[in-house]
C-alpha cells in the first residue's frame, strides 16, 4: 500500500511520447508485415539513387537560396521605414502560410507556357517560352514559400535585438559593415542553423509542389516515390524501405541540428523603435531598393495569381464547395485542437524536467517535435491505414487519419508557440506555485493560463491553418466522399478548369492568411 500510494503518475507529456512513438512503430511494423504478401527489389537502384540525389540537391539549394534572399529581405525591412511596409509585411505573411497546391496554381498560371511571363516575352517578340516544369518550377515554389517564411523570422529576431546595443552603436559611430559584423551578424548567425534545418525538411520533404512540378520520374522526392509506392503500385516494402531511408536523413540532421545549436526557449520581447546607424548609407539604400525589388518580382506576382479567381467565385459557390469546406474546416479544427493538446503536455513534461533537474529528459521533450518532421507521413498514414484496415472503411479511415496525421505535423510549430510561454510562467511563478502544492491541472488552470491564453490561440489558429491547407495525405483517400478545399482545387487543376481552380485557390489563401495574421498578434501580444 505505501509503495503503490508512493507511486506518480506518468505526466500526460510521457503518454503523448509514448504514443507518437507507438504509432510510429505500429504503422513501420505494418508496412513490413504486409510486404511479405509483396515482395520487392530493395536495393539503391538507378532510380532510388536519382531521386535520392534530386531530393537532397533540390533541398540543399532551395535552403541556400531561401536563407539568402530572407536574410536580405529582412535586413532591407528592418532598415527602412517607408509607405506601404506594413503590406509588404502582410504580403510575406501570406505567402509563408499559401498552401501548397495553391502556389502550384500560381507558378503555372504566371510561368506556364500560357501564362503572364509567356504572355509578355510573346508580345516582345521574344524566345522561347518559359517552361516551369522540373528544377526552375520547385525552385521556385519553394523559394516563394520558404524565403519569406526565413524573411518573417529573421525579421522578428532583428526586432528583438536590445535598445541599448543600437544605443551604444550610435554612440560609437558604427558605420554599415561594423553594425552588420557586430548587431546583425550575431542575430542572423543565431538563428540560421535551425531555420536552415527546418527548410531544408520541409523542401526534402515536399509533395504537393514535386509531384506536379516535376515533369517527370525523374524529378521526384523520397515522398513522392512513397506515395507511388503505396498509391500506384502497392508496393509496400519498397515504401518501407523509402520511409526507413528518409527517416534515417530527416532523423540525422535533426538530432544533429538541436543537439548543436538549439537553446533552451524563452520568451519573445519588445524594444521600442530605436533609429538604426546604418539607415543612412546611400549605397544601402541602393541594395535595399534592389533587393526589396527582387522580393516583390518573387512574391508579388504569385500572390496577385490567386486574385484572377474573384470574378469566378459565384461559380465555385455550390454544394460541392460547401462540403468540401465542411470537411476541411472539420478536420483542421480537430487537427488544431489535438496539435496543442500534444504541444501542452510535451511542454509541461520538459518543464517539470527541468524543475527536476533532469536536464537530458528535457532536452528529449524538447527535441520530439522536431524529430515528427523526419517521419514521413505517407508512411505514417499507409501504415495505420493498414492496421485499421477490415474494420473500417477507406473514407471512414480517413476521416480518422487526417486530423491525427495533421496534427502531428503541425506539433512542431505549436511546440514553438507554447513552450517559452510555459517557460515564462515557470520563471516567474514556478516556485510560488511548488510552495502553494500547486500541480496538474490545477497549476494550468491558476498559473499557466493566463501567460499560455494568448500563445495557445495563436497555436491554433496557425496549426488550423496548416490543416486547412495540405494536399497531402488527402491525396491517398480523397475522392467524391472525401473531399477538402485543397483536393477540389487539384481536381479543378486537372480538369483544366483554371478559372475555378484559382477561385477556390482564393478562398484557401483568404483563409489561411487570416489565421496566420491571427496567430502572429496573438504570439505578439
Amino acid at each position: 500500500m505505501r509503495r503503490a500510494a508512493g507511486l506518480r503518475a506518468p505526466h500526460p507529456g510521457a503518454l503523448v511520447a509514448l504514443a507518437l512513438a507507438g504509432l510510429a512503430a505500429a504503422a513501420f511494423g505494418a508496412l513490413i508485415g504486409a510486404a511479405q504478401d509483396r515482395p520487392s527489389v530493395l536495393a539503391l537502384d538507378a532510380y532510388l539513387r536519382r531521386i535520392l540525389v534530386f531530393s537532397l540537391g533540390q533541398a540543399a539549394l532551395s535552403t541556400v537560396l531561401s536563407l539568402v534572399l530572407g536574410a536580405a529581405l529582412a535586413l532591407a525591412l528592418a532598415r527602412r521605414r517607408f509607405p506601404g511596409r506594413s503590406l509588404a509585411l502582410a504580403a510575406l505573411g501570406a505567402a509563408a502560410v499559401m498552401p501548397a497546391i495553391v502556389v502550384v496554381f500560381s507558378v503555372v498560371a504566371v510561368y506556364g507556357r500560357s501564362g503572364w511571363l509567356a504572355a509578355g516575352i510573346e508580345a516582345a517578340g521574344l524566345a522561347p517560352r518559359p517552361n516551369p516544369f522540373g528544377w526552375p518550377g520547385i525552385l521556385v515554389a519553394h523559394v516563394f514559400l520558404n524565403a519569406t517564411l526565413a524573411a518573417r523570422v529573421f525579421l522578428d529576431a532583428l526586432s528583438r535585438a536590445p535598445a541599448e546595443h543600437w544605443r551604444l552603436a550610435a554612440i560609437l559611430g558604427f558605420g554599415p559593415r561594423a553594425t552588420f559584423a557586430h548587431l546583425d551578424w550575431p542575430i542572423l548567425k543565431r538563428e540560421a542553423p535551425g531555420l536552415a534545418g527546418l527548410v531544408f525538411l520541409l523542401c526534402f520533404t515536399s509533395f504537393a509542389i514535386v509531384l506536379t512540378l516535376g515533369g517527370g520520374p525523374g524529378k521526384a522526392t523520397l515522398e513522392v516515390a512513397i506515395f507511388s509506392a503505396l498509391r500506384v503500385e502497392l508496393d509496400f516494402a519498397r515504401a518501407a524501405m523509402l520511409a526507413g531511408l528518409q527517416l534515417a536523413i530527416c532523423l540525422s540532421l535533426t538530432l544533429l541540428l538541436h543537439w548543436a545549436v538549439t537553446q533552451a526557449p524563452v520568451a519573445p520581447t519588445e524594444r521600442l523603435p530605436i533609429a538604426r546607424p546604418d539607415c543612412a548609407d546611400p549605397r544601402l539604400r541602393l541594395l535595399d531598393l534592389v533587393v526589396l525589388a527582387l522580393g516583390g518580382a518573387l512574391v508579388l506576382p504569385l500572390l496577385a495569381a490567386t486574385l484572377e479567381g474573384a470574378a469566378a467565385l459565384p461559380r465555385v459557390l455550390d454544394g460541392d464547395l460547401a462540403r468540401a469546406a465542411t470537411t476541411s474546416v472539420t478536420i483542421a479544427l480537430v487537427s488544431a485542437a489535438l496539435a496543442c493538446a500534444m504541444a501542452i503536455a510535451l511542454a509541461g513534461a520538459a518543464q517539470a524536467a527541468r524543475e527536476r533537474r533532469r536536464g537530458r529528459l528535457a532536452a528529449a521533450y524538447d527535441v520530439l517535435p522536431a524529430l515528427v518532421l523526419a517521419i514521413p507521413p505517407f508512411a505514417l498514414t499507409a501504415g495505420l491505414f493498414l492496421l485499421l484496415r477490415g474494420r473500417v472503411g477507406a473514407t471512414e479511415a480517413g476521416f480518422v487519419l487526417l486530423p491525427l496525421v495533421n496534427a502531428i505535423g503541425a506539433l512542431p510549430f505549436a511546440y514553438r508557440f507554447l513552450a517559452p510561454a510555459l517557460a515564462t510562467s515557470a520563471e516567474r511563478h514556478g516556485r510560488l506555485a511548488a510552495l502553494l502544492g500547486l500541480t496538474g491541472l490545477r497549476r494550468l488552470a491558476i498559473v499557466d493560463w493566463p501567460v499560455l491564453r494568448r500563445p495557445l490561440a495563436g497555436a491554433f489558429a496557425f496549426a488550423a491553418a496548416l490543416s486547412f491547407g495540405d494536399f497531402g495525405i488527402v491525396a491517398l483517400f480523397g475522392g467524391a466522399e472525401l473531399r477538402t478545399l485543397p483536393y477540389l482545387l487539384y481536381e479543378r487543376l486537372g480538369a483544366y478548369r483554371l478559372d475555378e481552380a484559382a477561385a477556390i485557390g482564393l478562398l484557401l489563401v483568404a483563409a489561411a492568411f487570416a489565421l496566420s495574421a491571427f496567430a502572429t498578434r496573438m504570439a505578439r501580444c
